[in-house]
């Protein structure tokens, strides 16, 4: 019996049931059984029985004192009997213990129950569910305080963010490298053998449109006083000598075609040219009327600067785009390559598949910003109609005045901040934040905030005019609100809703701005400044 029980107090000593002192205690208590005594050896075996001693007057020697008994054996398992007492209060303890043991699995199972009853329900806060299953459990209280008030839609999306700030970075630390490639392949190759200049120039008729047409190098457009378009350049060429440099350098030249809308020039060149490079600029005049560059290269940069009456269209595969200083309108593509537009006075078209959009002090009728991967910003411009588009790339809008603005996106977050926009705002995304800031008070016009997974944050203006619509199918509606007009009192109101609810308040007279806000499993906050 003695074997069992020691296992049995070893055993919740291993679960953690009992603790070291009380294991302690329970195996000296039974352990307080005295040892059965020794074997005593048996006699060697004789076929002679030895004769008893005897004194000299043949009587015998008195026998020796008979050795104490020992202590009488259970039965049961043939051990010798302990204390009674001692062991009354040791199968108490384990009798104890086994009663908790008991008690904590039918905590743990509790516990089981209230978990699978959160998985089955589909909940969208499960967390909570299951602080609570496991707050009654030994040593699970910590875990459980950790799991409460944990929002699964906040982490996923925080790391879509971080995922896109990284594939900025990666992005910008792959331009860098390209940058030292390029100088340092420059510098192994040495001097060129050969660096030619290259030059053209011609009339671009009224209306018509400038074409210049360059695979080896970057293209850069500068508005000039000079009284035709003009194109200059200087060709590198590194060969095994110098006669091959020669050789290579006869098959590259600038050529002039005139054509029924306008003018190109192009590089022409062996179909496998190697080891050679011509950066082109052209020198742009003051046309009057207006006419169009357009500049295209497929691995180098193409730019325009200080253009004055006429258009500018910068197209380049993996090359970068910019543009700056234009009166006239802008039209930018690139495949891999950044888009940047800066001080532009008339209509605004930029498409990019993975590069970023970068738009600054616009002023003119239109902006059309595309993208698939990268990200858009647009800052301190005065557009009427703004209308922006991306699938994984985010959207930041600051200081903008507009009539019409509506930004789309799949993936990605949209923040529209400072700005004033009178007609319609229409802000779009799929599994993406959402952040609203008017620069002004709202008092005309719709503004229509729509995401399916991802939250909606506005902050409005105290002297809105507006009613307000908050719908979500599945998160948590939250707004403080200042509903009276100012001067008619400041008494906050406070909406905090879940599920599937919608909530309509009306801001100020309510006889102004109609401002919908709708999300499918997102949350929805809005915030009403005090003063």
């Amino acid at each position: 019996m003695a074997k069992e029980e020691n296992l049995l107090i070893l055993k919740m000593l291993q679960d953690g049931t009992i603790t070291a002192e009380q294991a302690s205690e329970l195996l000296s208590a039974v352990d307080t059984k005295p040892a059965a005594p020794p074997a005593q050896p048996a006699p060697p075996a004789s076929t002679t029985v030895p004769a008893p001693p005897q004194y000299a007057d043949g009587t015998l020697p008195p026998m020796p004192p008979m050795p104490p008994m020992p202590p009488e054996l259970d039965d049961e398992d043939d051990e010798p009997v302990a204390d009674s007492e001692t062991l009354s209060r040791a199968r108490a303890k384990i009798a104890a213990a086994r009663e908790k043991v008991a008690g904590m699995q039918e905590q743990l199972s509790a516990a089981e129950t209230k978990i699978e009853s959160a998985q089955n329900s589909g909940e969208q806060k499960p967390w909570d569910t299951v602080a609570d299953a496991l707050k009654d459990v030994p040593g699970a209280r910590n875990i459980a305080d950790a799991l409460r008030g944990i929002d699964p839609k906040r982490i996923a999306a925080t790391a879509r963010r971080q995922a896109r700030r990284i594939g900025r970075q990666v992005r910008s630390s792959i331009g860098d490298l390209s940058v030292d490639l390029n100088i340092n392949l420059e510098a192994i190759q040495g001097e060129p053998q050969i660096a030619a200049p290259r030059e053209a120039s011609a009339t671009v008729p009224a209306g018509g449109t400038f074409r210049v047409k360059n695979t080896i190098g970057s293209i850069e457009a500068v508005g000039a006083d000079v009284p035709e378009v003009r194109v200059a350049g200087v060709l590198k060429v590194w060969g095994a000598d110098r006669a091959a440099a020669e050789d290579i350098a006869a098959q590259i030249q600038l050529v002039v075609e005139p054509g029924a809308d306008g003018v190109t020039v192009s590089v022409a060149h062996p179909q496998k040219v190697r080891r050679a490079s011509l950066d082109l600029k052209v020198f742009v005049p003051d046309a009057t009327p207006p006419f169009k560059i357009s500049l295209m290269s497929p691995s180098g940069d193409v730019s325009a600067k200080n253009i004055k009456n006429a258009a500018v269209i910068l197209a380049t595969q993996s090359g970068d785009a910019r543009a700056e200083n234009i009166s006239g309108d802008v039209a930018c593509d690139t495949a891999s390559g950044d888009v940047m537009v800066e001080n532009a006075l008339g209509t605004v078209s930029v498409g990019t598949t993975s590069g970023d959009i970068d738009a600054k002090k616009l002023s003119g009728a239109t902006f059309r910003a595309s993208t698939q991967s990268g990200d858009v910003s647009l800052s301190g411009a005065t557009t009427p109609t703004v209308s922006i588009e991306t699938v994984s790339g985010d959207v930041a809008i600051e200081k903008l005045t507009a009539r019409t603005l509506r930004v789309r996106t799949v993936s990605g977050d949209i923040s529209a901040t400072d700005s004033a926009v009178d007609e319609s705002s229409t802000l779009d995304t799929v599994s993406g934040s959402l952040e609203y800031k008017p620069r002004s008070p709202l008092s005309a016009g719709t503004v229509k905030l729509s995401a399916v997974s991802g939250d909606i944050e506005t902050r409005l203006p105290r002297e809105t005019n507006a009613i307000l619509e908050l719908s979500s199918k599945g998160g948590d509606v939250e707004a403080e609100l200042f509903p009276l007009p100012i001067g008619t009192g400041n008494t906050q109101k406070t909406v905090n809703v879940s599920g599937m609810v919608t909530a309509n308040e009306t801001l100020g007279t309510g006889a102004g701005t109609r401002l919908t806000a709708s999300t499918v499993s997102g949350d929805i906050r809005v915030e009403q400044a005090a003063t």
